[in-house]
C-alpha cells in the first residue's frame, strides 16, 4: 500500500514539476484540435430520420414483413435508383468512370452515410447523414419512394404472370364456348331442333295420331316424319352440346370473375410503407462533435507528453 502511495506521490511530483510543459502541450493540442475540427478541415454532417412500418408486402417464404423490408432496402436496384437520382458519385467526389474501384467506393460511401435499421417494434428506421441538411432530408424521402417503386415493380411482375395465366385459361374457355355454341346453333338451324325434350314428346304425339288415323287430315305427316328423323340422328348430339354449353357457361362466369380480380390487382397502385415518423430538415450537425475532439485530443497530448517525460527521466 505504501509503495502505491509512493508511486502516486512520485507521479504527482513529476507532473507538478513539469506542469508548465504539460500546460503548453495541452493548450497547443486544444488550439490545434479546435482549428482542425473546424468546417474548413472537416465538413459538418447533418442527419435526417424517418420511421416506417411495412405494409402489403404479402407472404414470402417464412420471412416476416420487417425482414422482407430490410432485404428490399439492401437490394442493389433500390440503391442504384437513389444514387442515380441524387448523383451521389458526383456529390461524394468519386470517379466511377475512370477508377476501377470507383463503384466499390461509391457503395461503401452509400452504406456509411445511409443506414436502415430494424427497431424493437418491427418497424424500420431510416437515417441519412450528409453535408447538406436538405439533401439528407430529400434522400430519406427518396429511399421511401424508391422502396415503394421497386416492390411495386416486383409485385406487378408477379401480378402480370397471374393475369396472363388466368387470361389464357379464360380465353380457352371462351373459345370452347364459342365453338360449342356454334355447333349447337348449326344443329338447331339445319335440323330444326330447338328443345329436344319438348319436341320429341310432341313429335311422338303427332306421329301416333298420324298413323292411327285419328288425325291424318290435320297432321303434317312429312314434317313430323322429317323432324322425327332429325331427332333420332342429331338428338344425342344436341343433348351433349346443350349440356356442354351449360357447363362451359359456369366455367366462363368463374374465370371471368378470376380475370377481373387479377386485373384489378395488376392495375392497382399500392404503397408498401406506413409513415410513422416523417423526416425533417435538421440544421443541427451530428458530426464532428468538436468538444469531444478537443477534449480527447488535449488529454491524449498531455498524457503522451507525460509518458515522454517519464521515459526521459528513466533514461537519465
Amino acid at each position: 500500500m505504501s509503495n502505491l502511495e509512493d508511486l502516486n506521490s512520485n507521479l504527482l511530483h513529476i507532473a507538478l514539476k513539469n506542469k508548465k510543459t504539460l500546460i503548453i502541450v495541452g493548450f497547443t493540442a486544444a488550439v490545434l484540435s479546435v482549428v482542425f475540427s473546424s468546417p474548413t478541415f472537416i465538413k459538418p454532417m447533418f442527419k435526417s430520420q424517418a420511421i416506417i412500418y411495412p405494409s402489403n408486402l404479402g407472404e414470402y417464404s417464412e420471412e416476416s414483413p420487417i425482414e422482407q423490408m430490410m432485404q428490399w432496402f439492401e437490394s442493389r436496384d433500390l440503391k442504384e435508383l437513389v444514387i442515380e437520382e441524387h448523383k451521389l458519385a458526383e456529390h461524394y467526389g468519386i470517379d466511377v468512370e475512370n477508377d476501377k474501384l470507383g463503384e466499390y467506393y461509391l457503395f461503401l460511401e452509400y452504406d456509411e452515410n445511409i443506414n436502415v435499421s430494424e427497431t424493437k417494434y418491427e418497424s424500420a428506421q431510416i437515417t441519412v447523414k450528409d453535408t447538406d441538411p436538405e439533401k439528407a432530408f430529400e434522400m430519406v424521402n427518396s429511399l421511401i419512394k424508391h422502396f415503394n417503386s421497386v416492390v411495386r415493380k416486383e409485385h406487378k411482375k408477379r401480378a402480370l404472370e397471374d393475369l396472363i395465366t388466368i387470361e389464357n385459361q379464360f380465353n380457352r374457355i371462351k373459345n370452347d364456348l364459342d365453338s360449342v355454341s356454334n355447333e349447337l346453333k348449326k344443329v338447331r338451324k339445319d335440323f330444326n331442333i330447338i328443345n329436344y325434350g319438348v319436341q320429341s314428346e310432341e313429335v311422338m304425339k303427332g306421329y301416333l295420331r298420324t298413323f292411327d288415323g285419328a288425325s291424318k287430315t290435320s297432321s303434317n305427316t312429312e314434317e313430323i316424319i322429317r323432324l322425327k328423323k332429325n331427332l333420332e340422328e342429331k338428338g344425342g348430339d344436341f343433348i351433349t352440346l346443350d349440356q356442354r354449353v351449360y357447363h362451359l357457361l359456369d366455367a366462363y362466369k368463374f374465370w371471368e370473375e378470376e380475370y377481373n380480380k387479377a386485373y384489378k390487382v395488376y392495375v392497382r397502385e399500392m404503397t408498401y410503407t406506413n409513415l410513422v415518423s416523417a423526416p425533417a430538415v435538421s440544421y443541427k450537425k451530428v458530426y464532428p462533435v468538436r468538444w469531444l475532439i478537443v477534449g480527447f485530443s488535449t488529454f491524449a497530448a498531455v498524457f503522451f507528453a507525460f509518458i515522454v517525460i517519464l521515459f526521459q527521466r528513466r533514461i537519465k
